[in-house]
């Protein structure tokens, strides 16, 4: 619109758009033909904004530099390959520093990997003049994404440009993400394709590409120079010819078609390191054909582009663009819609969906003089004002919106449902330990945490937007600071687990929290969690009840899995099954705690050391906790086989009679990935403090948590999230899915201690003929990481994680196995 926006068509007194639609569709012609026939084409206004694009940017501002320094660390080992390793471009120059440097990145969701390297125009075959690196972030997407199933899809625009057919819009795939780093003084990168086959079925069709591949600079004066070789598909095949033909890019942002040959430009003296930015794609209707062209391990890493639950849309219904909500999608990639009017429209296909367009009474960008992505404001809700950030503005005026606290969105609220927040504070305040990148890290919610809000607007959001002049509260480095400073307050974090039984960190543990116990547990995990998840595998057979024992899914197997444990301190425990989500929500199968208690009171006695200050101050800062001891309930970590339906709504302990709940958290829970680019996904009812009963509108109101540390009261009720069915996965390069485990500590305060030895309390209750160990460590020792050293011979201990061979792991042994559980279940 920039481009076509003449005099005389401002003159022109309908909308802009209409008016600009005959420039708009000939320039949108001419990118097509560009593109699909050339194999390339310039974006002239930039990357256009897109979530997938702000989340790589961010990625990049977090570790790029950091890399690059680990880069120049080992320089004298660019130009070594890798033998050892599997991961792609380990042979090339780069290959064992990409290596090393992955390593260091464990957990993070980005990983090196050396790409095409340098080479000088005039060298013969496969020389070489100097290594070229990938980063790429493709697991953090995935982890990112992990809950809704789908990444993003692109605007409207790009989607007009790469997939001209509806066929090609019909499910989509990222590729890949992330950038690449090249250093100075580099030569031209070996001309390649990016995905190639010489010998595949289903070669790419004159006139329509399928894998398209974006390249643009963060800086939007700089321009890529990658060397394209227009028309050039030749599976990857180059010729000299071939290099004589090729022409430079010179622009901020291009897509080119990922099967044409091209290069990366030479880099000059001087200049320093060079990024370009990437994310590729693939058609639809090309999905197939890819897996003909890409190993399985990478195939891995791809993941869906569509819409979630909540998401605003056009919907085409009866052959009209209309306004909708998504209700859900299929397993099949299908959406079920909800139009104005309540009116439900089914069996969607993506090419039937689009971001919510202007009309005539919504003019392109009417929505971006009132309020911008990232900015903190206030949004009306069931008649009152709560704290919210602007997570998208909607071309027809409307406004995607992040809720605090809960991290739950609405989409398509209008203008006049905004406001600018209260203070600069109090909005900073919204979002504790929440992302201040903007946007993006609105962008991941749960079917659960969308359902309330977005239904409460779907008819509202064709409503005309009011406009409203305002300007911006604070920029995003603003509202850092102020988070920063409101996690270095642990009376208000206190305050929020108090209220609402919950608080996320989503920056992850904190500096203050630098805890020798979260060590402890975290070595355990390393050592033990693949043997614990072992000997379950064997007693898979025995993981439900015996018919009419009423015993607990799991119970008799942990059971087993503790006796043979025990010798290396470890106890397996079933809490709340899995359970149905529809009619009868009968039990559906089991889940774990490993409890590593024992082994922390062989080592450390029954005195571990205090927690640092800031922690200490949010866990023990009621008076009447503060100078009595600190408790463990438990130290160890939650276990859920692959495919599990959420747990059963619970609450852990809760007091009775003289020690109900009054005014302070008694029993916090502090749980975190050991993995920390993943998410702890644990769903919370907030302020649902009853004695861990519940009733149908307990489940309307649940919240999933979307951080890798939280912090949980255990009075309040909650429940393991549904896990993922396993797939398929990499021998190596990642993490594997499969079984899902979250690091655990279970605190008790001197409060809680009272009512736990009157024994006043319901859900877990002081039983001293139970076979169970309910034992209790006391916090003792001098605060800080290092007041109470690791005995000598841990790592000894910690290291012993290996088992005789089980009893049952033959036909006969099963057998005899099956007659004790039965007698052990009516027994007990």
């Amino acid at each position: 619109l920039a481009q076509v926006g003449s005099t005389s068509l401002r003159a022109d007194r309908r909308p802009l758009v209409v008016r600009a639609m005959p420039q708009i569709q000939e320039a949108l012609a001419k990118s097509r033909r560009e593109l699909h026939e050339d194999g390339w084409t310039r974006l002239e206004g930039g990357m256009p904004e897109w979530e997938l694009r702000r989340f790589v940017e961010r990625l990049h501002r977090r570790y790029g530099g950091r890399i690059i320094r680990m880069l120049e660390k080992w320089r004298a080992d660019w130009m070594k390959g890798d033998d050892e390793d599997s991961a792609p471009g380990a042979d090339r120059p780069g290959g064992l520093v990409a290596r090393r440097i992955s390593k260091r990145l464990e957990g993070s969701g980005v990983f090196l990997y050396a790409a095409h390297p340098s080479q000088k125009d005039d060298a013969e075959g496969d020389e070489c003049s100097g290594p070229r690196w990938y980063v790429t972030c493709s697991e953090a997407v995935m982890q990112r994404y992990k809950t809704r199933g789908v990444a993003p899809p692109p605007p409207v625009e790009l989607q007009e440009l790469l997939w001209p057919l509806a066929e090609d819009r019909r499910m989509p795939w990222l590729t890949e993400i992330g950038w690449t780093l090249v250093p100075e003084g580099s030569d031209p990168q070996i001309m390649h394709a990016d995905i190639c086959s010489t010998d595949a079925p289903n070669p790419r069709k004159p006139g329509k590409g399928r894998y398209h591949h974006f390249a643009w600079k963060l800086n939007p004066d700089d321009k890529c120079t990658t060397n394209v070789v227009p028309g050039g598909f030749t599976e990857g095949c180059a010729s000299w010819d071939d290099y004589e033909k090729w022409s430079m890019v010179k622009a901020n942002s291009v897509i080119f078609d990922s099967e044409m040959l091209h290069r990366g430009g030479q880099t000059k003296p001087g200049t320093g390191w060079t990024s370009t930015l990437t994310l590729q794609v693939c058609a639809g209707s090309a999905w197939e054909a890819l897996q003909e062209r890409v190993s399985a391990s990478l195939m891995w890493y791809t993941q869906p582009l569509g819409w979630e639950e909540g998401d605003a849309v056009d919907a085409l219904v009866g052959g009209t663009w209309r306004p909708a909500m998504v209700v859900s999608r299929n397993g099949s990639g299908f959406y079920s819609v909800t139009l104005d009017g309540n009116a439900r429209a089914d069996n969607l296909r993506d090419c039937e969906l689009r971001y919510r367009q202007a009309d005539d009474r919504h003019i392109a960008g009417c929505g971006a003089s009132c309020f911008r992505a990232g900015e903190l404001v206030e949004a009306a809700f069931q008649g009152a004002w709560h704290e919210a950030k602007v997570a998208r503005v909607n071309a027809d005026g409307t406004f995607r919106v992040v809720w605090k606290g809960d991290r739950s969105f609405t989409d398509a609220l209008p203008a006049a449902s905004l406001r600018p927040s209260a203070s600069v504070s109090s909005a900073g305040a919204a979002f504790v330990g929440g992302d201040s990148s903007g946007s993006e890290a609105c962008s991941s919610t749960t079917a659960t945490t969308t359902s309330t809000r977005s239904r409460s607007t779907a008819s509202s959001s064709s409503s005309a937007a009011a406009r409203r002049a305002c300007s911006s509260i604070c920029d995003k480095r603003t509202a850092k600071k102020i988070k920063s400073a409101q996690l270095e307050t642990p009376s208000a974090l206190r305050s929020q687990l108090f209220s609402e039984g919950w608080m996320e960190l989503r920056d992850g543990m904190p500096e203050a929290w630098n805890w020798q116990v979260f060590e402890f547990v975290e070595s355990c995990f390393d050592r033990f969690s693949d043997l614990v998840i072992q000997e379950l595998e064997l007693l898979r057979d025995f993981w439900q009840p015996c018919k009419g024992s009423g015993e607990r899914y799991g119970a008799f197997a942990g059971m087993k899995a503790s006796e043979r444990l025990r010798d290396l301190g470890l106890a397996v425990y079933s809490p709340g099954p899995s359970q149905q989500q529809e009619p009868p929500f009968g039990d559906t199968g089991p889940r774990w705690y490993v409890s590593v208690t024992p082994l922390a009171m062989q080592l450390f006695g029954e005195s571990l050391p205090l927690p640092p200050d800031h922690l200490r101050e949010l866990l023990m800062g009621h008076p009447s906790d503060g100078n009595r001891p600190l408790r463990a309930r438990g130290l160890g970590w939650t276990l859920a086989p692959s495919g599990s339906d959420p747990q059963a709504l619970h609450a852990d302990i809760w007091g009775n009679g003289a020690h109900e709940r009054t005014d302070r958290t008694r029993w916090p829970h502090i749980l975190w990935k050991r993995n920390h680019s993943e998410m702890c996904t644990t769903e919370v009812v907030p302020g649902a403090f009853t004695q861990g009963a519940y009733q149908d509108c307990h489940f309307q109101q649940i919240r999933r948590a979307r951080a890798p540390v939280i912090v949980v009261d255990s009075e309040a009720l909650h429940r393991g999230a549904a896990t993922a069915p396993a797939t398929a996965a990499p021998a190596s390069f990642g993490a594997r899915p499969g079984w899902v485990s979250t690091l655990s500590l279970e605190l008790c305060t001197a409060s809680g201690w009272d009512a736990w030895e009157d024994y006043a309390t319901g859900g877990t209750t002081k039983d001293p003929s139970s076979p169970l160990d309910w034992r209790m460590l006391v916090f003792g020792g001098e605060p800080g990481i290092a007041a109470v050293p690791v005995p000598d011979g841990l790592g000894l201990r910690l290291g012993a994680a290996s088992l005789s061979p089980a009893p049952w792991a033959s036909e006969e042994g099963k057998a005899r196995l099956m007659t004790e559980q039965r007698e052990w279940e009516f027994q007990a």
